[in-house]
């Protein structure tokens, strides 16, 4: 559970401390950023970006539909299925995600400049070790995506039990 508060206490400071600064260099707040980099993993369908980010598909729409609008987001029809569409990022994309990423990056290494050294490395090293972790658990059907063992979200678990992610 102290897990779980300072996760989401971090996530919070991060987004007071570095929100402005994300959105002065590229013009997207923190859930657009997020979004557009999982795209730039690949081209994928919405539901595979929803699944990718553990983001409500009304949430994809919305904040897909406003990256079109920037030019930052392609809707490419799928090959297979015409009525399907794939996502893409753009070269103009490309610039904005990189430019908010450096933005993020000089916030958080201004903000934690007295945190020791290799300290923020070695957490986020560890958080994707973890996360790599709960990926593969979920996978094998061991851990419910909501955090439950084996679980859905109406079983035992929900947010005090299991694996919290």
């Amino acid at each position: 559970m102290r897990t779980t508060k300072a996760a989401r206490r971090l996530g919070r400071a991060m987004q007071s401390l570095a929100g402005g600064h994300v959105e002065d260099a590229s013009g997207l707040n923190a859930k657009e950023l997020l979004l557009l980099r999982a795209v730039e993993e690949g081209p994928c369908f919405p539901h595979e970006l929803s699944d990718r980010t553990d983001t409500a598909a009304a949430v994809v729409t919305r904040t897909v539909d406003h990256l079109v609008e920037l030019g930052y987001v392609v809707r490419q029809p799928d090959t297979v299925d015409r009525r399907r569409v794939a996502l893409a990022v753009t070269e103009a994309g490309a610039r904005a995600s990189s430019d908010g990423w450096a933005a993020l990056r000089g916030v958080i290494a201004h903000a934690f400049s007295d945190v020791p050294e290799g300290a923020l490395a070695r957490l986020a090293e560890d958080m994707e070790a973890l996360s790599e972790a709960v990926e593969a658990k979920e996978a094998a059907g061991e851990v419910s995506a909501v955090g439950s063992p084996g679980g859905t979200s109406g079983e035992s678990g929900g947010e005090h039990g299991g694996v919290s992610a």
